[in-house]
């Protein structure tokens, strides 16, 4: 269902695109023209430039940079390198500018051309071609420009899941192909908080019900803009389940145990420790041994009890290297304490 539903989406307002672009080809291309020779000092055949725009829709369409790859190559026989990436760059410039008059998914959109942009330059160089998945690579580069650009606390903390992540795989002996899986969905497990409005997602303090219901709905609206990339897809499944739980109480398919994916278990965790022991709007950042209790209170229930007891150990090993370097101040101050009272995480504060 989740797959038939983000297709739809995606493929809806890349069709729209790809429809106008088509239909307005002729004038598309005469402003291209124009911006080439004003921006660049570029002339060039407005046919041409046409058969870019055709095959920029063509692209659009199929969901794969592939058509304007095979364009690049063609066109490079009567053009140099610059002309060519020039065409390409306005040629998506305008395209975006076409998406905006668009209600539908315009971060897939961004992204896509994005992709264009960056295989077409790789193409056009005097630099090996683009291999294996570095057009990967490059989409979730162009995807965290937007949510760095948008919230870059909510970028930092993507990335600082992503690491977690990893160490928590490496803990658990994944492989090395699932631990980078892991690793690039928990980078991308809150790209969806693009389509969150500003109110919410910017509110200093709690949400309120019918907030908290738009909130949620990141974790969706993440696997949809996934799943309109084509080198991202395949981290869609693993995204909208991060905030399953293990006890079958989490959303949003309310998925229990095994049925939620080793992966997402752990993206589950990163995400879930990073948030805890960072600073927010509502609250104080948790000590790593209030994280760490938390965890252990929540193994079997909220979490996977290996995943949550290999990030435990982690957070401790780390604890314990600061405290290392600190006992003689601790001690000397009486610094030692117990702790006394350890907050409750709810499902709100590991958004």
């Amino acid at each position: 269902m989740l797959d038939e539903l983000s297709h739809d989406a995606s493929h809806s307002t890349r069709g729209l695109v790809a429809e106008a672009l088509d239909e307005q080809r002729v004038e598309i291309a005469n402003g291209i023209v124009t911006r080439l020779r004003k921006n660049h000092d570029l002339t060039v055949s407005p046919l041409i430039v046409r058969t870019l725009v055709h095959t920029l829709a063509k692209a659009l369409l199929d969901g794969s940079p592939d058509p304007i790859v095979h364009w690049s190559r063609m066109v490079r026989h009567a053009h140099p390198a610059a002309a060519v990436v020039a065409m390409i760059d306005t040629a998506c410039a305008i395209a975006e500018e076409v998406a905006h008059t668009f209600n539908g998914d315009l971060a897939t959109i961004v992204v896509f051309l994005e992709i264009v942009k960056a295989r077409a330059h790789a193409i056009t160089s005097d630099e090996p071609a683009v291999t294996g998945d570095a057009p990967g690579q490059a989409a979730i580069q162009s995807l965290l420009a937007m949510l760095r650009a948008r919230d870059d606390a909510t970028c930092s903390h993507s990335q600082a899941t992503g690491e977690w992540a990893r160490r928590i795989a490496q803990r658990l002996g994944l492989p090395p192909a699932m631990t980078e899986r892991t690793v690039r969905a928990g980078v991308l497990h809150d790209v969806g908080k693009i389509r969150v409005p500003d109110a919410i997602l910017f509110k200093e303090g709690a949400l309120a019900a019918p907030e908290w219901e738009i909130m949620k709905r990141h974790a969706e609206s993440g696997a949809e803009i996934l799943s309109g990339i084509p080198t991202l897809a395949q981290y869609a499944p693993i995204v909208i389940a991060h905030h399953e739980r293990f006890d079958g109480r989490g959303y949003p398919h309310g998925l229990r145990g095994e049925d939620i994916s080793l992966e997402t278990r752990i993206v589950s965790v990163a995400d879930s420790f990073h948030a805890m022991v960072s600073d927010r709007p509502y609250r104080r950042a948790f000590s790593y041994g209030e994280a760490i209790t938390i965890l252990d209170e929540g193994r079997g229930t909220q979490w996977d009890a290996e995943v949550a007891r290999a990030m435990m150990t982690l957070a401790a090993e780390d604890r314990n290297r600061t405290a290392d370097v600190d006992t003689n101040l601790h001690q000397e101050h009486g610094f030692y304490t117990d702790l006394v009272s350890i907050p409750t995480l709810g499902d709100s504060e590991a958004i």
